[in-house]
This record gives C-alpha cells, structure tokens and sequence, in this order.
C-alpha cells in the first residue's frame, strides 16, 4: 500500500527543478484505496497534465535484493529476488543497475501500480529507493579521502543505511521499526558490527526526520557527528524548494543524476 504521492519537475534544458508536490494518503487499508487516492491526485492536479520527456518514478519498499553485476543474469531475476523475498501474486519484478557498485538492484513493484502509471505516461522508467540513494552516495564521495561514513533515509515505518568507504560500498540494508528505540538499536548494531568509531564516523540522514524527531535525539546521544544532507550543487530550485527541509525528498532530487 502506498503511503504517499510526491513529484517533482526539472526544466533540463535549465537544470532547475521548477516544482514539487507531496500528497500524504490517510487511511490508507488496501491498494485499491492507495490507487482511488492517485486518481484523485491525477484528475484534480494541473501539474500532471503537461507532457513530460520522460519519466522517473521511485517506489519506495523493503522489497528488494542486491546482486553483483558479474553473477546478474537478465533471465534469472526472479530467482535472485525471491530467494530473498516471500513470492507474492499480481508483482513484476524490475532491475536497476549501479554503476558505480557494479551491483544490479532487483525489485518488485505491483503490477496494479505499473498498470496505472503506464497509462498515465508513455516513457517511463521505474527505480527502487535505494538506487539513487546508494548511487548518489558513491558519486558525491569519488576520489575523496575518509574512512568511512553512514547514510540513513528514514520513511514513515522503515529506513535504509548504508555504509560507504572510499568508492565502495561496504553495507546497506533496510530494517522496519515500531519506535525510537528500535531505531537506534539497528543503526548502533551496524557500528559495532563493522566496528565504526561514533565520536568519528559521520552520518547523514534524509528522508522524514528533523531535530524535532525522537529518533534523531535518541542517536545524538550515541553519535557525535551527524549531518542533514543539503540540495546538489549541481541543479537550480524554485523558491517553492526554500519551504521545506533540503534532505525531506533527497532520493527524488537526485534521481536525474542516477543516468
């Protein structure tokens, strides 16, 4: 079930993001309602009607599984993904690949979903949240010196953490949490699994938390250095952008970089 709809719109010619929208559904029980809800969305929202030269969509799940680039198999996708993964009905399994980990991201989207923005959209291209999240990640940190550093994009129930050293990605994973506590305990889990130093290992979080959070207090009394990722140098934004927290949408934003 989705949670919620966010878009945006980049002016590529510009290389400025000219708008943004975010849509929380409430009362969420089944994929029908999360699918009466994108109607609506695409019915009553102007912003949608233009023609767009492509499109990116993120579907953001815990469903998914990394496998290195030289034991890929185009044929054998769904091997790799529910060896992993519980089999479910009505799902297509897709594929992304990253570059710069030579891994391929292999995950499932419902095909109720793919059917509507399809329909919606004739040049379309799908991608998990982690692709751009790991991608980005391992770009922005190329030929720098550092021993190692920890990004974290929280969703509403979930969050992803990765851990890079120089041009490697060295861990990622995704954990489902019930409160604060939880939290804390998996990420400090990572640092003393892979024996992290929290008074000098940096971490980077996205996605839905603040200073306000009970999850970022939590951490802080455990981790000394710890960042909220800002916007890329690399695009122009809208005034539209100064309205919310630089890291809120950080995965979207950076997407177009993931080419």
């Amino acid at each position: 079930m989705l949670k919620g709809f966010s878009f945006c719109i980049i002016d590529t010619s510009l290389q400025k993001y000219i708008a943004l929208k975010h849509y929380k559904f409430e009362k969420i029980s089944s994929y029908a309602s999360s699918l009466n809800k994108l109607n609506e969305i695409f019915n009553n929202d102007e912003l949608l009607y233009n023609k767009f030269k492509s499109v990116k969509l993120i579907f953001a799940s815990q469903r998914e599984t990394l496998v290195p680039l030289p034991l890929f198999s185009n044929e054998d996708i769904k091997k790799y993904f529910y060896f992993n993964q519980s089999e479910e009905k009505n799902e297509e399994v897709l594929y992304n690949k990253i570059k710069n980990s030579d891994a391929v991201n292999i995950f499932s989207i419902p095909t109720k979903f793919i059917n509507f923005f399809n329909n919606k959209f004739d040049n379309i291209t799908y991608y998990h949240q982690s692709t751009p999240f790991i991608e980005n990640a391992l770009i922005e940190n190329k030929n720098q010196k550092f021993d190692y550093k920890v990004y974290v994009y929280n969703y509403e129930f979930f969050f992803d953490v990765i851990v890079i050293s120089p041009q490697k990605l060295l861990f990622y994973n995704t954990f489902k949490y019930k409160n604060e506590n939880d939290f804390a305990y998996y990420l400090m889990n990572i640092f003393e699994q892979l024996k992290l130093n929290p008074s000098q290992t940096p971490v980077y979080l996205m996605g839905d938390i603040t200073k306000q959070s009970d999850c970022y207090n939590i951490i802080k009394k455990f981790i000394t250095n710890i960042y909220f990722k800002k916007l890329s140098n690399s695009f122009d934004y809208s005034y539209v952008f100064n309205q919310i927290p630089e890291h809120y949408f950080f995965n979207m934003l950076n997407l177009y970089q993931c080419e």
